[in-house]
């Protein structure tokens, strides 16, 4: 029997709260984040500077650095100025890149613009170094339109400008170093896509690694990883003073809004790392949390650190390491980095599916269970685990009270999600133990416990398949219990006391807790409370395979639970999200100059207003859509008149409008200002079946509305074509748009208003609409 004398109640209750609190405190040292200690005021023993650091962070995140503004040319003169300093000779990369994006509702979106990459290259110093792959270090110096970019890439620029001191003041690498200071990665990765399609030396990258931030907080964590990345991920585990990151992970990252990729770079190389800080998140809508006050400096050592270890190791690297297959990688707690090849993967699978089948025949053997009662309890638990991520997501959304002001979208992490966390892992958990028990005594006590596994044991196969990288947190835990149920069905177990079993079983449990356990908080790190479903996803993993030890708990043991979650969740409720300081705000006021009316306005997306903003729209009772510049499904906003200024509108000429027995042809051109860093040119109505600028294709096949950003074309003569599907209404909208009001436009802010604005997140439009009926 597998179950039912295994954990006798009048002989184990001691053994059991043992178990308990062993569970506890294994799992405690698991989740919890390894702290990052206070930098000094001097270098570390590595020579990197932290305060040097966040002086350049300061420097960089006075304002935002958008692609072609005026302060991304600043930020452009700064690196450059720091690199020559150093003894470096970099060079700007000016180049034009495009990136085409179409939905799934054939709406097309093209970015075109001129990016200013900064590239550097350190020559090596084995006879060899010119044959050799070289060493690519990436990361992006520009910002989104209203985000200062603290994190996101003032802190990665800085760290790699010291780490680049760092190296240039020791011992000379053996292979050359090539650093790509990427432009326009905000607006369709830019800047990578030209420096891997169009610099020379971008072929010669051999290991590329790439820094970016997600969050003002935390050590730098590998998020990503591609290529023959077996001997590179070994490399960072050796070289990395505190690695962190699993290729599980790496899946979820790619799937979660706002975390950075590598672009284009993934291309480059024979291996690709990158790596994201992604505590303290900004939120991935504004970022206008992401200020140099936010940064933790401990964070950007961290980074640096990283950078420097790692640049060390693949700079001396022979260049037949690079090459040796794809990695599965997790950390162990204890042991550091674990990691084999994928294709290794494929034989744990197989071993531990062979030892699923051979404890459930000992269980159908000996009449503990049967195959329909082992099917029943996987289907069993799969509704216990949809009910509580069901409790959780109603929790939620029925009670905002319990978080008011909290949105992770726009505004990030809330200082009071960690308890959220363990209130909500505390309902999962004590909902499982009494659903579980009611299974157990639907189907049978083996079959409850084998149900999960079953389950589990059909996953693992398609994450081989799929996802190889995720089987381990499936394969390692799931063996580790089958070798304990099994235990408990050997001759040896009869003779066993109670607790002595419940060893066993926490033995058997010893692997999810450590694998498994961890990806609580690490999914919840880049999901939030918004969004529970994949953290009590991995929470009803590691409790199915802990099911014995979870269900044969005493009802106090629930109790308990319950009380923790109401006591963590009440914690979480009276923490304001973001503090009692007012969150930083971007100006979304708009001076909005249309030719297609002759009338300038003063616009501002619909809100409250505040005693400055209202004085710009005294007469206005409620926000409207502006119809004539955006069209009838744009947002609502407030409007009303102001004056005109001395800006020139939109420089077009209609050169063609030909009416085809099967479409339309236009073409017209415009004029760009060499003020203006970015144009949007949006068409509405009829689709397009080609369109080109310059002769340069845009899109080559059947969308519906279509959106062309540019930037960076300052003093070119744009020549647009666009060959539509119909000869139906439709309107051309053109916006030119530059940072700031218009001079003397109107009163500036007053200083120390509240909530404090961005800098230079004002927006001037010129705009025209060309109309073909």
């Amino acid at each position: 029997m597998l179950i039912t004398p295994s954990l006798p109640r009048t002989q184990v209750t001691a053994g059991i709260a043992a178990t308990l609190l062993a569970c506890t405190a294994l799992a405690w040292a698991v989740l919890r984040p390894a702290a990052l200690t206070a930098p000094s005021a001097t270098p570390t023993a590595a020579g990197f500077s932290t305060m040097r650091a966040l002086a350049d962070v300061r420097f960089l995140a006075a304002m935002p650095r958008p692609i072609a503004s005026a302060a991304n040319a600043e930020a452009r003169q700064y690196i450059v100025a720091q690199l020559r300093a150093m003894g470096l000779e970099p060079q700007v990369q000016t180049a034009t890149a495009q990136k085409t994006w179409i939905d799934r509702y054939r709406n097309a979106r093209v970015a075109l613009g001129v990016v200013n990459n900064i590239v550097v290259q350190v020559p090596g110093t084995a006879p060899d170094h010119a044959r050799r792959p070289a060493l690519l270090l990436a990361t992006s110096y520009d910002t989104a339109e209203r985000s200062v970019g603290a994190a996101a890439s003032a802190a990665p620029v800085a760290a790699m400008l010291e780490t680049l001191r760092v190296l240039q003041a020791g011992a000379p690498r053996a292979n050359d170093l090539l650093v790509l200071f990427a432009d326009g990665e905000n607006v369709g990765g830019l800047g990578a896509r030209a420096f891997a399609g169009q610099h020379r030396l971008a072929k010669r990258a051999g290991v590329v690694i790439r820094f970016d931030g997600r969050g003002s907080a935390g050590a730098p964590v590998l998020i990503g990883s591609s290529g023959d990345n077996r001997a590179a991920i070994g490399g960072w585990a050796k070289a990395a003073p505190n690695p962190r990151g699993s290729s599980l992970m790496q899946a979820v990252y790619q799937f979660m809004p706002g975390t950075p990729d590598m672009g284009a770079l993934d291309t480059l190389g024979s291996a690709r790392l990158h790596f994201a800080n992604l505590e303290s998140s900004n939120g991935h809508a504004l970022g206008s949390r992401d200020t140099p006050a936010r940064l933790d400096p401990a964070s950007v050592r961290a980074m640096g650190e990283t950078m420097t270890a790692l640049a060390r190791h693949f700079g001396d690297a022979p260049p037949a390491a690079a090459i040796a297959g794809a990695a599965v990688y997790f950390n162990l707690p204890g042991f550091g980095v674990v990691h084999y090849p994928a294709q290794a993967g494929w034989i744990l699978t197989r071993l531990t599916c062979l030892m699923f089948i051979i404890v459930c025949s000992i269980a159908v053997y000996r009449n503990d269970t049967g195959l329909g009662d082992i099917v029943n309890g996987a289907l069993g638990f799969v509704f216990i685990s949809v009910i509580g991520a069901l409790a959780v997501f109603l929790i939620w959304s029925t009670f905002p009270s319990l978080h008011a002001g909290h949105d992770f979208r726009t505004h990030g992490a809330g200082a009071g999600d960690h308890w959220f966390l363990a209130g909500f892992a505390a309902l999962g958990t004590a909902m499982f133990i009494v659903f579980q028990r009611g299974l157990r005594r639907a189907v049978g006590h083996a079959a409850a416990a084998l149900g999960p596994l079953l389950l589990v044991a059909i996953l693992l196969p398609l994450a081989s398949w799929k996802l190889p990288g995720a089987s381990y947190a499936l394969a390692w835990p799931l063996a580790g219990t089958l070798l304990a149920y099994g235990a408990l069905y050997s001759p040896f177990a009869r003779r066993l006391r109670g607790y002595q079993r419940a060893l066993i079983l926490l033995a058997g449990a010893v692997p999810a807790l450590l694998l498994v356990a961890p990806l609580v908080p690490q999914i919840f790190t880049v999901t939030s409370p918004d969004n529970m479903n994949l953290p009590m996803a991995a929470l009803a993993l590691l409790l199915g395979l802990t099911a014995l030890l979870m269900t044969a708990q005493r009802r106090f043991v629930v109790r308990g639970l319950l009380a923790a979650c109401a006591a963590c969740i009440a914690v979480a409720a009276t923490i304001a999200p973001y503090g009692s300081a007012p969150i930083p705000q971007p100006n979304r006021m708009a001076y909005l100059k249309d030719a297609y009316n002759w009338k300038s306005y003063w616009m501002l997306p619909a809100g409250p207003l505040d005693a400055w903003s209202k004085q710009f729209f005294p007469n206005a009772a409620r926000p409207q859509v502006q119809v004539d510049a955006f069209g009838h499904n744009s947002p609502k906003m407030w409007l009303a008149r102001a004056p005109h200024h001395a800006l020139p509108y939109p420089d077009i000429r209609m050169l063609k409008d030909e009416v085809l027995p099967k479409g339309r042809t236009v073409e017209f051109t415009l004029q760009a200002k060499s003020e203006v860093p970015g144009i949007d040119v949006t068409l509405k109505g009829a689709g397009t079946l080609r369109t080109s600028i310059n002769g340069r294709p845009l899109t080559l096949e059947k969308t519906n509305d279509l959106t062309v950003s540019l930037y960076g074309m300052g003093g070119q003569l744009l020549h647009f074509r666009f060959d539509l599907n119909s000869d139906e209404l439709s309107r051309v909208f053109i916006h030119e748009r530059i940072p700031g009001l218009p001079p003397n436009a109107a009163g500036a802010r007053p200083a120390g208003m509240l909530p404090p604005t961005t800098p230079m997140t004002e927006t001037t439009i010129l705009s025209d609409t060309l109309l073909f009926r």
